[in-house]
């Protein structure tokens, strides 16, 4: 039983200028597979760009900012303080579907406990657009530019049909980014907001400048691992879902 939110990785490529599709609705599927908790439930990692998941594919000409990234990571956060009872009566309707099922349940009994999560997926959906507008308002417009002139190309309907075992390897990868990654994430916050007060205080552009250079390396090694964290979530896929994730992203 597939439910999964279409954000997977959020747009990767072209996050404000994706179709925007409408979450899969809790429909019976002979995988059995139950997967309602959309990725950003997860870890910030997965969504649409917060802390720059998306940015990392813009050439080193057009790369996020530190101040960029700190946006972004601050629009997350609030997304998911707004949405923490939400995101967590999602999860406890999964476990809930999972254990009827395990329990031998009927499948109607199985769609009923589905069908509690269809209001919450409604809210979730509408709050997401809008991160997922404010998100592509932090980019510029050459940035906006580039990544609308990589959206894939030749794509197929379709749909994922992610296995059990390949939603499990999907979530444990994204929340390892975020637990390794929290550290250098922080560190951007911290300097960026030390660069906003240095500006208002009056610092010249070389002073402010020698502030963000204080989030460089830590910048360097969130992208890198934001490209590995993509890399690594597309090995779990098969040839055929994979296109449709990259297609789904675009």
């Amino acid at each position: 039983m597939r439910t999964r939110f279409v954000v997977l990785l959020g747009c990767m490529v072209a996050l404000g200028a994706c179709d925007h599709p409408a979450p899969v609705s809790p429909t019976p599927a002979s995988s059995d597979v139950i997967d309602l908790v959309p990725d950003y439930a997860i870890s910030p990692a997965a969504s649409i760009d917060a802390a720059g998941v998306g940015g990392s594919l813009l050439p080193d000409s057009l790369k996020l900012s530190v101040e960029q990234k700190a946006a972004i990571a601050a629009l997350h956060d609030a997304f998911m303080k707004a949405n923490a009872a939400d995101l967590a009566a999602l999860q406890a309707i999964e476990q809930e579907a999972k254990a009827a099922v395990k329990a031998g349940k009927p499948r109607a009994d199985v769609r009923a406990i589905l069908a509690k999560a269809e209001p919450i997926r409604v809210r979730l959906d509408a709050a997401f657009r809008k991160l997922q507008a404010d998100i592509w308002a932090v980019y510029t417009p050459a940035q906006r530019a580039w990544i609308e002139t990589h959206r894939p190309r030749n794509c197929r309907a379709g749909t994922l049909q992610l296995t059990d075992d390949q939603v499990k390897q999907i979530r444990d990868l994204e929340q390892q980014f975020y637990t390794a990654e929290k550290s250098d994430l922080d560190l951007i916050r911290t300097v960026a907001e030390e660069a906003r007060k240095a500006r208002a205080a009056g610092k010249s552009r070389d002073e402010v400048a020698a502030i963000l250079a204080g989030a460089a390396d830590a910048q360097r090694r969130v992208s890198d691992a934001e490209r590995n964290l993509q890399a690594a979530v597309l090995a779990v896929l098969t040839p055929d879902q994979r296109q449709l994730w990259i297609c789904r992203r675009g």
